[in-house]
């Protein structure tokens, strides 16, 4: 392999590639980045067996070839490099990294040893790149990091209503429900993607300007873009009845302002106990927030409210409320209390497109 290739291109496609490569006792092959050289193209794939990205980019060839390094020490190599051009050559197992004013050598590994990305032949249906990341994004901190449960570690999307998509997330003491406007995309029925994976397939369509097309097969999705590719592993289970859990009657709708609860929830913090414990009192006209902790003190918030219904207390965990405020464009939310031992939903005032749930704590 030899070959000549533009600095800033392939900066770029190492930084998106390089992010799932991954430390393996059994197979050190996942630290690994493939190199592919054919006919005047370089192709850059990555796996951990979960999720895979492949890059092309169009280079400068005099000689074909394939090699296999590691991941971290190519991206911080060619960080560190300001030349227009970088020219790339493998002579004896090893890859030669060469500019005006450099070289460098990198100990490679066996192609052979490299997993294959596995594609879809599903016909693809093109979506709003930016929009499908806002939905991951806005729902997946919901997500469980236990691996107990794969259906509650990952975000579902489904279909309620054409012309949109609806990502759902839930660790079973809160979630996220999150529905944006995704044009001509068709669902026939809701998938799970792996919470890492999601977050991965969300930067991917942060940084890449075009929409990418979307393909779904039984065990696999992907997203092909002009000059990228990436595809996940689904996960295989049914997500809950979500619905059944969300309360149909609430005795208490209170009103206030995001920044209101934002900055009462920053003075809190300072306050909470081991538990994190946060105390919400309701009343006409205030929401009151308690928060204390044996070896530091106690405070008291209180901040302005409109409210309709019954006087009410219930303790949350204070991150579990917190969270979902980042999430809510909407100058105005409203808390919607189901009763004591009920969970607690919180909606935007005028943007209804998200719904969000928590659980109160066991006193």
């Amino acid at each position: 392999m030899h070959i000549t290739v533009e600095h800033i291109e392939f900066k770029k496609a190492l930084e998106i590639v390089a992010r799932i490569s991954t430390k393996h006792l059994t197979l050190p092959i996942l630290q690994c980045i493939l190199l592919v050289v054919e006919k005047g193209t370089l192709t850059l794939t990555s796996t951990n067996l979960e999720i895979g990205i492949e890059a092309t980019l169009q280079v400068q060839e005099k000689t074909p070839g394939s090699v296999a390094v590691s991941a971290s020490t190519l991206l911080q190599t060619i960080s560190l490099i300001s030349q227009k051009n970088i020219i790339l050559s493998v002579n004896d197992g090893v890859l030669i990294i060469e500019t005006p004013t450099s070289k460098s050598t990198i100990n490679t590994i066996q192609t052979n040893e490299f997993p294959s990305i596995p594609r879809i032949n599903k016909k693809p249906q093109i979506i709003n790149g930016k929009m499908f990341s806002f939905g991951i994004k806005s729902s997946v901190f919901s997500a469980s990091q236990s691996s107990i449960k794969p259906e509650l570690g990952s975000v579902y999307i489904l279909q309620k209503k054409s012309q949109t998509l609806t990502f759902v997330a839930t660790d079973s003491f809160r979630l996220m429900e999150k529905t944006v406007p995704l044009q001509g995309v068709i669902f026939d029925s809701g998938i799970l993607i792996p919470y890492k994976n999601a977050t991965e397939i969300a930067h991917v369509c942060d940084v890449l300007e075009d929409n990418p097309t979307l393909s779904i097969d039984e065990n696999q999705c992907a997203l092909t873009f002009k000059n990228y590719y990436i595809t996940s592993r689904l996960t295989n289970g049914s997500f809950p009845d979500y619905e059944q859990i969300i309360p149909k009657e609430y005795i208490t709708h209170t009103t206030i302002l995001t920044k209101d609860l934002q900055n009462a929830l920053k003075k809190t913090n300072i306050f909470l106990n081991k538990f994190m414990q946060l105390t919400l009192l309701v009343k006409e006209n205030t929401i009151t927030l308690k928060a204390g902790s044996g070896d530091v003190g106690s405070t008291t918030e209180t901040i302005p409210a409109t409210t309709n219904g019954e006087d009410i207390t219930l303790s949350f965990n204070q991150r579990y409320v917190a969270e979902s405020l980042s999430h809510i464009i909407d100058e105005s939310i409203t808390l919607n209390f189901a009763g004591i031992g009920r969970p607690l939903v919180i909606e935007g005032v005028h943007d209804r497109s998200l719904r969000y749930l928590v659980m109160p704590m066991n006193k």
